[in-house]
């Protein structure tokens, strides 16, 4: 099924819409990047920029968003896989920042590589906050939903850490693994699917906030 959607950044001169969606390969689940050209009444000339990342019946992400940089970020789960969050030959778990051509930008952290961060299990929620910082929500097992700041290289530990790092096996792997901890963390779990930034004046008391 379809699992995000953007927008070209110069939609008016760059009719782009970007989907990211599930695709049965034979018996296996695959998810996709697909670059469409919207033509004033329909969608047309599919272009496949990243094909075949693994997927699965649950933990596929995905959403994508583009940054105040022009870029495409892109979240992916570790689609039950849990070998994968941490492998950087794997696109599952992760966090990825794309060109909008679909090639992979020269500064990400690991050269050729869309990753931008690692270590995540099922990232569904992101946003871009007016300071530029990016933000995601992350399904956690039966605990430890988390709320991220994401920064470019950072791990964010899973399957080895599943919040914050206060268990003596997690200290060590933080500590080892350059591992960003959440910004807060909850249990019993909300199942956080999305998230947005309210900035308005009109409810003063949402102002600069998460939702």
């Amino acid at each position: 099924g379809l699992l995000g959607m953007a927008l070209h950044p110069g939609f008016d001169t760059e009719p782009y819409v970007y989907l990211v969606y599930n695709f049965l390969s034979g018996e296996f689940i695959k998810e996709r990047l697909v670059r469409y050209i919207w033509n004033g009444s329909t969608l047309e000339q599919p272009e496949i920029l990243i094909n075949n990342i693994p997927g699965n019946s649950y933990h596929d992400g995905s959403r994508i968003l583009f940054g105040p940089d022009g870029k495409l970020y892109m979240s992916t789960g570790d689609a039950g896989n849990l070998s994968s969050p941490q492998n950087l030959n794997s696109l599952s778990g992760k966090i990825l920042r794309i060109n909008p051509d679909g090639s992979v930008p020269a500064d990400n952290p690991t050269p050729g590589s869309y990753i931008w961060s690692l270590g995540h299990r099922n990232p569904q929620g992101m946003v871009f906050s007016d300071d530029g910082k990016l933000y995601s929500s992350e399904h956690g097992p039966s605990n430890d939903d988390e709320l991220n700041l994401l920064e470019s290289g950072r791990n964010y530990g899973w399957p080895e850490v599943a919040g914050f790092c206060n268990m003596p096996a997690e200290v060590t792997f933080c500590d080892l693994n350059n591992v960003r901890e959440p910004l807060t963390a909850w249990t019993p779990t909300l199942a956080v699917a999305g998230i947005d930034f309210y900035s308005h004046s009109n409810i003063p008391e949402w102002q600069n906030n998460i939702l």
